[in-house]
């Protein structure tokens, strides 16, 4: 356990210090942070925030209760001034001191016919602002039915559930729609990068031939065990760092932007991705690792790892059969098939609740070739060092005695 334990150590002081991995580690905040600055150039170059006009022919808006909201730093509140006349208004739009105004016809709200002038178009936002102050006191408009009013002074709220009633999703839920694909697009990288770093290290040390002096002193087993552990380790780290980048960001990003207070992600999600994704760190990174056992050169290797790649990817490129359709055939095979498993799982969890049974089949699964996977790694690591030189094939991998 103590030879283990060194070499856990030192695959995983080594592949930290490295610029690639320090690269990888900046890509996603690097990527975030240009994102939010964008979104921050983009909003104080063609934010608009001069107020808006309306004249009121219908008289619904004579004594005006302004917003409870103030706006948000990205899509702040404009103010709403009143015209008399549309001659008025007008003159104040040539004048910029608005920038546009709405007419309110005298046969509102029987007739929704509200036109908008403008030189150039409101923001969709400011526009919606318009929309809720008219709504929010045309509730109080006395020409109204009492039971119209009402229902415009309660706020709506949709929450969508499927047929069998076992998962509901309400519109303040939105991150759900988005939380499968951003954890599936997360693992894959995280998981590809750490079996990357594997694969490297295997090839590299098998050219310069300083597994001949390794071996001396481990069995195949404690050194294929130890470098698997200590790149899953280098995966995980990655993966904790970016979700605490990703807490501290929406935890700022709440102060500019109200909705981002309310994300909450279900702990039953947060439970299965981190029981799917360490199995698959094990299993794809043995994998990797007995790849670079039996290959002579890292650009084949890398060809070959490619193609295991592909399969870790299935299901985004399945992902509309899945969504429509998240307990057909398609998706509950793709849930056994270890490969596509953890990302599948995830996508079906956004929209459905999982049966228990599934899921432990899923785990099972995952475990079980991720032991495989590290016997296979052992064993054709061993061989990889008795045909140095030489690539191995299938057939020779599985026999009983290997020809020198």
């Amino acid at each position: 356990m103590g030879k283990t334990w060194q070499i856990i150590k030192h695959e995983y002081t080594r592949h930290v210090r490295e610029k690639q991995f320090l690269f990888s580690l900046l890509s996603l905040p690097g990527l975030i942070l240009a994102m939010v600055l964008l979104f921050f150039i983009i909003s104080l170059v063609m934010g608009d925030r001069t107020p808006i006009g309306y004249v009121d022919y219908a008289g619904v808006l004579d004594d005006p209760q302004p917003l409870e909201h103030e706006g948000t730093f990205f899509e702040p509140q404009v103010e709403f001034i009143s015209f008399s006349s549309q001659d008025e208004a007008q003159s104040a739009l040539d004048e910029e001191i608005i920038q546009a105004f709405y007419i309110i016809p005298e046969t509102y709200p029987d007739s929704l016919n509200v036109e908008l002038v403008f030189f150039d178009q409101p923001a969709g936002s400011h526009q919606s602002q318009f929309a809720q102050f008219v709504r929010k006191n045309l509730g109080m408009f006395d020409g109204l039915d009492p039971l119209v009013q009402e229902r415009l002074q309660d706020t709506s709220f949709i929450t969508v559930s499927n047929l069998e009633r076992t998962r509901r999703m309400a519109q303040d839920e939105w991150i759900m729609n988005f939380m499968p694909f951003i954890a599936g697009i997360i693992f894959i990288i995280v998981v590809l990068t750490s079996g990357g770093y594997l694969l490297q290290a295997v090839v590299e040390e098998k050219e310069n031939r300083t597994m001949e002096i390794v071996i001396t002193s481990v069995t195949p087993n404690q050194l294929m065990t130890g470098k698997i552990i200590g790149n899953i380790g280098v995966g995980l780290t990655q993966l904790v760092i970016w979700l605490i980048f990703i807490w501290i960001a929406l935890l700022l990003g709440g102060l500019f932007w109200p909705a981002l207070q309310d994300i909450s992600i279900p702990a039953d999600f947060i439970l299965v991705m981190v029981v799917v994704m360490i199995p698959a760190f094990v299993m794809i990174a043995a994998i990797m690792s007995a790849i670079g056992s039996t290959m002579t050169e890292m650009q084949e290797a890398q060809q070959i790892s490619g193609m295991f790649s592909l399969l870790v990817t299935i299901p985004f490129y399945l992902v509309t059969p899945i969504i429509n359709n998240p307990n057909g055939v398609l998706a509950r095979v793709l849930s056994y098939f270890p490969f596509s498993a953890p990302v599948t799982l995830l996508l079906r969890m956004g929209f459905i609740e999982i049966p228990l049974g599934e899921l432990a089949i899923s785990v099972g699964v995952l475990i079980a070739f991720g032991v495989l996977a590290i016997w296979f790694a052992g064993r054709v690591f061993h061989m990889g060092m008795l045909r140095y030189g030489k690539k191995l094939t299938f057939k020779e991998i599985f026999r009983k005695k290997v020809q020198i």
